[in-house]
């Protein structure tokens, strides 16, 4: 028998259960979240620890060419003059 009130007792039951799977995703997202920061964090720290000079030989990119090496870059093939 269905009283005037089943159908806000589904109702309510159906938010709820919404309800719950919507925190039980919030929370695995924020776990994930948490993670994802704490490499960050690890791999930020790792980083930092390494000595400076290694650091500089990966940020400074190629060496300089020498001079009497070849250049058969386009600036150079039009602009060397000689």
């Amino acid at each position: 028998m269905s009283g005037p009130n089943q159908g806000f007792s589904d109702a309510v039951a159906r938010f709820r259960a919404d309800l719950s799977a919507a925190v039980t995703r919030a929370q695995r997202a924020s776990a994930e979240g948490r993670e994802t920061s704490a490499a960050f964090r690890r791999e930020t720290q790792r980083l930092a620890r390494r000595p400076v000079q290694a650091a500089e030989r990966e940020s400074a990119g190629p060496s300089p060419a020498d001079p009497d090496d070849e250049d058969f870059s386009q600036h150079q093939i039009l602009f060397h003059g000689g």
